[in-house]
């Protein structure tokens, strides 16, 4: 049996804004990404734990791809919750999402592995 991680009162400081693009294309029928009004937020506030990476490392068990960044780590939001065409959002820096994992396949834990947006 593993042995969960759970983290200390306070870790899940950060308050994470994950937002889909709206489908707005512009006049040659590409997605525009640029403004914030191409995007909805889909979930808001979702408490999580921001730890800083470099591609290649091992963390909590499991490697994380070359172009992680950033991993959060926060209670399971649904199958269909969370996924990599999105972006998010904390303390106002941007995040692209490389991948999604249920922790323990148990649906109580979700890592996202993401990007910093330059």
């Amino acid at each position: 049996m593993r042995t969960r991680y759970r983290g200390a009162i306070g870790r899940r400081r950060h308050r994470a804004t994950f937002s889909q693009h709206d489908g707005t294309q512009d006049d040659h029928g590409n997605p525009t990404y640029t403004t914030p009004s191409d995007w909805d937020n889909v979930i808001t506030s979702w408490p999580c734990e921001l730890l800083t990476t470099t591609g290649g490392e091992v963390l909590r068990g499991k490697q994380v791809s070359a172009q992680t960044t950033h991993v959060l780590f926060g209670e399971y939001q649904g199958s269909s919750g969370i996924t990599t065409d999105m972006k998010v959002t904390i303390n106002n820096v941007e995040y692209g999402i490389v991948a999604v994992y249920d922790m323990d396949g148990d649906s109580k834990e979700t890592r996202v592995e993401c990007r910093r947006e330059v």
